[in-house]
């Protein structure tokens, strides 16, 4: 049994290109992200997709005296996974700041994303995704807090200010975070 999970966060309508909140160059990101996730799957990861699921007077928004324009709502256009990306039957969704209180960054932060790649006996996460400086960062944090061997995907997440990248990828390696590329996580996969 394959003991890795590829962990994709928030590649969601709001955050890409004309979204809300839109990171740099995520267009870009989505044709390489499809085909490694179908290689992913192909060697036996298993595929997490995390959400931004917001209720619409969330904390984070301006509106509610937060610093982000409204985005992700629950069950709105903003909020699907950006297309072609589709999670498939196999693959785990979470959806993450689904209250009203707390950034809800992180896919582990209130979410069963732990147990549930406990109960599936993994042990080895790679994580893709949007934004580096934001959900990225505390979703591989939590991961390495939970004891998970975690590898950042360079090649494989976008930001929301890019010149906060190196800034940010060093502090992760500083405290444990793995940092390398597609590739080379798919062929440690064991």
């Amino acid at each position: 049994m394959n003991e890795s999970a590829l962990v994709v966060v928030d590649v969601q309508r709001d955050f890409c290109e004309g979204g809300a909140l839109a990171a740099a160059n995520t267009l870009s990101l989505l044709p390489p992200l499809q085909k490694f996730i179908t290689e992913a799957k192909r060697h036996g990861a298993l595929v997490v997709f995390t959400q931004d699921w917001h209720p619409t007077n969330h904390s984070s928004f301006k509106a509610s005296g937060g610093s982000w324009p409204v985005h992700c709502v629950a069950g709105t256009p903003g909020a699907e996974l950006m297309q072609p990306l589709k999670a498939g039957a196999e693959d785990v969704v979470i959806h993450k700041g689904i209250g009203v209180n707390g950034a809800g960054y992180s896919g582990f932060d209130g979410t069963s994303l732990q147990q549930q790649l406990r109960d599936k006996g993994i042990t080895r996460v790679g994580v893709a995704g949007i934004a580096t400086e934001y959900c990225v960062r505390a979703t591989a944090l939590d991961a390495l807090k939970a004891k998970f061997d975690t590898t950042v995907l360079e090649d494989l997440i976008r930001a929301v200010q890019e010149k906060e990248v190196p800034h940010v990828l060093a502090e992760l390696r500083q405290v444990g975070v793995k940092l390398g590329n597609s590739a080379s996580w798919l062929a440690a996969a064991k």
